[in-house]
């Protein structure tokens, strides 16, 4: 490669004209050596530049991968939080089978038979539900439980056209024996609406449900009955050729009925009544001469409840049929005793009357044999059937008082207590068991309350309670003492899977309300036998003259036993509901929530006070007080 030479510029004269620049040119740089010999530096671009393909693709790979992983956690919560309500909800339903529902029911095997009187949920002596209705099934059966004892949100209103009476065997010992509608029942029924529990509907759809599915799946269900049937028990033709069901679905139709008990309108009462004559008549028509006391004494609790129900819906004589047909069961004739012969003859005529109807054997009572002083004794009967024909002698008795029939229904009271006489005579060898216990408990409590409902019905005949304080002294002493025993509960009774949990917090709750109706009652008698305050029918200054030391000492103690009653009265029936006690001096807002039979028992206590204070002079102290004040 030759090498190049340096130029010299050419210097030319100016024009006249212009004046033109010189123009140079750079000296050119010599190569000594070859281009190709050269060394060669790496090529590094700057660091604010790059690639724009690379930048896009990164970006959008990220996006990718952020997205994915958002779908990923999304997903893995959403299966968590199935996985964890599945368990959940699977876990509340296997608690309600193996816990709640571990109870056995229609055992006869027991020889007190308190397995026969728990709810079967169709499990049968093994408890919980039956397998062969099928998960659908055994899962609604489950959530009608949770509904029925755990509430379903708030109460509905429905239509009632026809107002429904309030008498109910389980809550017949917080109701006095001769009584007439309170204002809230009349209230409730000039406007035509009842209030239902949300619990017992949803409840009542889940065993629709259950039958619906045990219908599919083969089970024999008790024939329905016709509607055009006569009214009353069913006659040996009748049952002579009715086939029995399976036992689970009897147990599934006695759900029913008890739901729509529970929810208490005209329809639910006709309904439910039909569905206890349904199995009754099955059960009926497969009882022979083995059968043992168990299913006696299941065939008299259906005919007791069917009598229920007719009380309820204003059939009393259908009702009174019921009851003795039921009482035959265990060969107890109520018309043999007395004057039973004619306490159908007087429902009869007291249908046509009033509340205020008098007939002839109310205006000349007979003296009525209290049991505990001369009473034949009556035959033993085993403790299932003891118990089902001392049930049935109390509805009947409670509804013949209640509808005026008063001689009648302490001839049925006496009878009672009669049954009842020889096993309270028992030495402690009773209470060796737990189902002994509960029976003995149970017979004491009845006893109780049988005097509380002979006590009322004679102090209603004679006007004086010279006969009835000692009745419902006796009354107050035993059911404290079965009050003392349950509560709390014994560890014996509510041991899990027992058939002694649920009938002894029924008899618990029975002998609280019980024990508060017995001091309230004790109270007003006492109240009663107190002659008129002279204050009250004269001034303060008629009063100090008319009243002598020994009145005033006896009107103070007796106001002081009377307040120490509905004291009582009040305690119980806050424990019964679950309230909290209330102080002495607390006002009327205090009542608020608490029910209408604690303000009954709240009243008879402000009552009480106030003439305790008077008969103490507190009153006078205070009247004197404001009129000095005034002057």
């Amino acid at each position: 490669m030759r090498s190049m030479r340096a130029i010299a510029p050419v210097i030319r004269r100016p024009t006249p004209l212009r004046h033109i620049p010189l123009i140079t040119r750079p000296a050119a740089i010599p190569l000594s050596r070859s281009v190709s010999n050269l060394p060669r530096t790496p090529f590094s671009p700057p660091e604010n530049l790059t690639d724009t393909t690379t930048e896009y693709s990164h970006s959008t790979l990220y996006a990718f991968s952020y997205v994915s992983r958002t779908i990923k956690y999304v997903l893995y919560s959403l299966l968590a939080i199935g996985g964890i309500s599945v368990a959940a909800f699977e876990g509340v339903h296997l608690y309600v089978e193996k816990v709640c529902l571990a109870a056995p029911s229609r055992e006869d095997t027991d020889e007190y038979g308190w397995a026969g009187e728990n709810q079967g949920w169709t499990g049968g002596p093994r408890g919980g539900t039956d397998p062969r209705l099928g998960m659908k099934a055994r899962h609604a059966l489950r959530g009608a439980w949770i509904c029925q004892e755990w509430g379903a949100g708030s109460s509905g209103a429905v239509e009632r056209s026809v107002h429904t009476s309030a008498f109910h065997p389980d809550f017949v010992a917080a109701r006095s024996m001769i009584s007439v509608p309170s204002e809230s029942d009349e209230g409730a029924a000039s406007r035509g609406r009842l209030r239902v529990d949300r619990g017992y509907e949803l409840a009542d759809e889940y065993v629709d449900l259950a039958i619906k599915e045990a219908r599919k799946k083969g089970l024999v269900f008790p024939p329905t009955l016709p509607g055009a049937r006569p009214a009353g028990p069913p006659t040996e033709k009748q049952t002579s050729h009715a086939p029995q069901g399976d036992p689970a679905a009897m147990d599934l139709l006695l759900l029913k009925a008890g739901m729509l008990e529970r929810i208490n309108t005209i329809d639910s009462l006709s309904h439910a009544k039909d569905l206890y004559e349904q199995v009754l008549c099955s059960l009926d028509s497969s009882m022979g001469d083995e059968v043992g006391p168990g299913g006696r004494a299941r065939v008299m609790r259906l005919a007791g409840k069917v009598g229920d129900l007719c009380a309820r819906t204003g059939g009393r004589n259908e009702a009174m049929q019921w009851w003795g047909w039921g009482l035959e069961k265990a060969g107890v004739d109520v018309h043999a005793h007395g004057q039973t012969s004619q306490i159908v003859q007087q429902v009869k005529q007291d249908v046509k009357k009033g509340w205020f109807g008098k007939s002839a054997a109310a205006s000349t009572p007979a003296p009525v044999t209290i049991a505990s002083t001369a009473i034949t004794t009556s035959p033993a009967l085993p403790p299932p059937v003891l118990r089902a024909t001392i049930s049935l002698l109390t509805s009947a008795s409670a509804q013949l008082a209640t509808t005026s029939s008063l001689p009648a229904a302490s001839s049925l009271q006496s009878l009672a207590l009669s049954y009842l006489s020889n096993p309270l005579l028992q030495t402690q060898d009773s209470f060796a068991s737990p189902s002994a216990a509960l029976h003995t408990a149970w017979l004491i409590h009845r006893t109780s309350l049988l005097k509380l409902h002979l006590s009322s019905v004679l102090y209603a005949l004679s006007k004086s309670s010279i006969e009835a304080l000692p009745l419902v002294a006796g009354a107050q002493e035993q059911v404290e003492r079965v009050i003392a025993e349950l509560v709390p509960l014994p560890a014996a009774f509510i041991q899990r899977g027992s058939a002694l949990t649920a009938p002894t917090k029924i008899l618990v709750r029975d002998a609280l309300l019980t024990g508060a109706e017995i001091a309230y009652t004790k109270g007003t008698f006492l109240e009663r036998s107190l002659p008129v305050a002279p204050s009250q029918t004269g001034g303060l200054l008629k009063a100090k003259r008319s009243q002598n030391p020994e009145e005033k000492a006896v009107r103070i103690s007796t106001l002081e036993s009377a307040l120490e009653c509905f004291e009582r009265a009040t305690a119980l029936s806050a424990l019964e509901s679950g309230a909290g006690p209330v102080k002495a001096k607390a006002g009327e807002e205090e009542a608020v929530g608490r029910g209408e039979e604690w303000a009954k028992y709240w009243r008879g206590f402000v009552r009480t006070r106030e003439k305790l204070d008077e008969a103490l002079g507190i009153e006078q102290v205070k009247e004197s007080e404001k009129i000095s004040e005034k002057i």
